[in-house]
């Protein structure tokens, strides 16, 4: 009895997975791909879209144009920009980079403003196909709804039954873990498809004045000078013992060698 009660569970399963897959595949063709910079294109519905911007501009107007456009992204809410990661260095040269999410729209309102505040030295996209992920993850969703609702079944029948209602409503507590973590997989994967990833790199190298490197060199002389006096000093500290050793095993050797080179009493004039 209980072998054919597991056969039944397994058959039920696999038609459910069979109607997971059919309700996946029906959903997955029936949705529209956003347009993205590089155009919309046929069968990209589950395109995850990540574009890299690199432009080069004067040393005054890094920073300017960071906050620029770090500020445009805070304030962008129709498109749900979100600002991901962003930093500014100020080392050898102004550099900066930023990292942002947004719908397409906005992506492309982002790319031109950058691009009109200085020389765009390169730009790029690249595409994850997400389709695969998306199909398995939506029929995990189903699977894990049909199975609480079972469940939900079996409690109502169990009332009576106090070790059967408790198994019960302990694999309801589990099942409806799975299925927020499952649920919140799943939205993450469509906001990967809805939104595109954008890098925006701002530096100044291409365009530093003449006077610039000659003024860092000028502004590091007093660094520079100390760290090359210890440096020299370290350096002597190395090389002391070997020249006194040296200078104690020079006459010494030269001793030696001279006795061996001297004509032996008694040899051959």
């Amino acid at each position: 009895m209980q072998f054919s009660i597991k056969l039944v569970k397994v058959a039920a399963a696999a038609v459910l997975i069979a109607l997971a897959g059919c309700s996946s595949k029906s959903e997955l063709g029936g949705q529209s791909s956003p347009a993205r910079l590089q155009g919309k294109e046929k069968g990209a519905e589950f395109l995850a879209y990540e574009h890299s911007v690199s432009v080069d501009t004067g040393e005054a107007r890094v920073r300017p144009l960071y906050e620029k456009v770090v500020a445009a992204c805070k304030a962008d809410t129709a498109n749900g920009c979100m600002l991901l990661d962003s930093s500014l260095d100020s080392g050898h040269y102004m550099h900066a980079r930023i990292s942002l999410r947004a719908k397409p729209a906005g992506i492309q309102q982002l790319v031109a403003l950058v691009a009109a505040e200085g020389e765009l030295t390169s730009q790029g996209t690249k595409a994850e196909d997400l389709g695969r992920p998306v199909m398995d993850s939506r029929k995990r969703l189903e699977m894990l709804k049909q199975y609480q609702s079972q469940l939900q079944e079996l409690e109502k029948r169990s009332s009576n039954n106090v070790d059967a209602l408790i198994k019960v409503t302990k694999e309801l507590a589990t099942v409806q873990s799975e299925l927020e973590e499952a649920t919140a997989a799943n939205s993450l994967l469509m906001q990967r498809i809805d939104t595109d990833l954008l890098n925006v790199s701002i530096s100044a190298q291409g365009k530093r004045s003449f006077w610039s490197p000659v003024k860092r060199s000028l502004g590091n002389f007093t660094e520079n000078l100390s760290e090359g006096t210890a440096n020299a000093i370290t350096a002597l500290a190395y090389i002391l013992p070997w020249l006194v050793g040296f200078a104690i095993l020079f006459p010494l050797l030269r001793k030696g060698w001279r006795r061996l080179r001297a004509p032996r009493k008694g040899g051959i004039k």
